[in-house]
């Protein structure tokens, strides 16, 4: 099933010059125009090359068709920003582990690109945890790939990574549920968000600063986790993929959450979250 309409996406693009004030040509840039709106999508240096949207999302599903893992799966499809990027999922229906009795997660394949080039054409694998629709964060290289504008989309690659993909999310089970008998106490939670998601930006190398709203936000998501899940490493994972995919109330939600996504997963390859064991 699919949730999207093609000319949401499969507009036309081409690149154009780029003009100083007195209209003489900048050599080296290029400005990339939506040629039925006029609108610039970004303006770039010459080595840039324009990976279409609608190339993008044909790649990635005959990639799916290629990978013929499952013919029970919906895809959907957004833009942003008057079409500057986009992003899109497939779920598969029939493809599910279940790390704790009537707690579902079903294989999830999602993709991205951008005009801006704040968005690579990415592609990663992931699950979707069913009871509360979190999005599972994932840190490692082997179900994440991203392709500069600077090549070609190779399609085969897109259903290799599928595949693996799902082979990856299979072993999560066991790591899930190791992460459920895995006890952590709210002084280390605590200290884990201020070291990782929850700094906040300063010029200073020696200091750290922390982010208290956001901290705050973060606790009040996980105790509620942990009144459910028990104060374990799988209510702090929980915690965490709530917070990025709950962004509805920011001004920009699909900017906030591919950030927050960035953000969990570099955490989760800290020395922190490894000590929690």
């Amino acid at each position: 099933m699919k949730h999207f309409r093609m000319d949401d996406f499969n507009f036309p693009v081409e690149s154009q010059p780029v003009f100083d004030a007195a209209g003489i040509e900048i050599a080296g840039h290029q400005n990339i125009v939506r040629l039925d709106t006029g609108a610039s999508m970004g303006l770039h240096k010459s080595r840039y090359k324009i990976v279409s949207h609608d190339d993008v999302v044909n790649s990635v599903l005959d990639g799916v068709k290629a990978a013929n893992l499952s013919d029970d799966y919906e895809v959907s499809v957004d833009v942003f920003e008057n079409g500057r990027k986009l992003r899109g999922e497939i779920l598969f229906n029939n493809l599910t582990i279940e790390p704790e009795v009537g707690d579902y997660v079903k294989y999830r394949a999602t993709f991205s690109n951008s005009y801006d080039a704040s968005w690579p054409f990415a592609q990663a694998a992931s699950g979707l945890r069913l009871w509360c629709k979190n999005g599972c964060t994932t840190p490692d290289a082997i179900a994440f790939s991203r392709y500069k504008h600077t090549a070609s989309i190779n399609v085969d690659g897109s259903a290799a990574k599928i595949i693996t993909g799902l082979e990856h999310f299979k072993d999560q089970k066991d790591v899930w549920q190791s992460w459920m008998k895995t006890k952590v106490e709210h002084d280390q939670v605590e200290s884990f968000l201020k070291k990782t998601v929850a700094k906040a930006y300063t010029r200073q190398q020696a200091a750290s600063k922390t982010n208290e709203k956001q901290l705050e936000n973060l606790l009040g998501i996980w105790s509620d986790e942990r009144s459910n899940l028990g104060s374990n490493k799988w209510a702090l994972y929980n915690c965490l993929t709530y917070w990025a995919t709950h962004t509805g109330e920011l001004k920009s939600p699909h900017t906030a959450r591919y950030e927050r996504e960035a953000k969990i997963a570099s955490a989760m390859k800290t020395k922190q979250w490894e000590e929690m064991a």
